[in-house]
């Protein structure tokens, strides 16, 4: 049973597919102050950036991102 397991494991991780770096857009609106948050598959580094929703003008600011390990 343990080798079973282990020959799963095994398989299922060499049919991962690499990680890849997203972008993450958080809309918040000027009035409400409420946010929603849409995620895009990007090449480059993994990305965090704050907009404002229409009419809101101010541009996007990207915010840094902790890595863990």
């Amino acid at each position: 049973m343990r080798i079973v397991r282990i020959a799963v494991a095994t398989a299922a991780l060499a049919g991962a597919g690499s990680a890849e770096a997203a972008t993450i857009i958080v809309f918040v609106n000027p009035v409400t102050f409420d946010k929603h948050a849409e995620v895009y598959d990007t090449p480059g580094p993994d990305r965090l950036l704050m907009c404002m929703e229409p009419p809101g003008t101010a541009g996007c600011a990207e915010l840094p991102i902790r890595k863990r390990r």
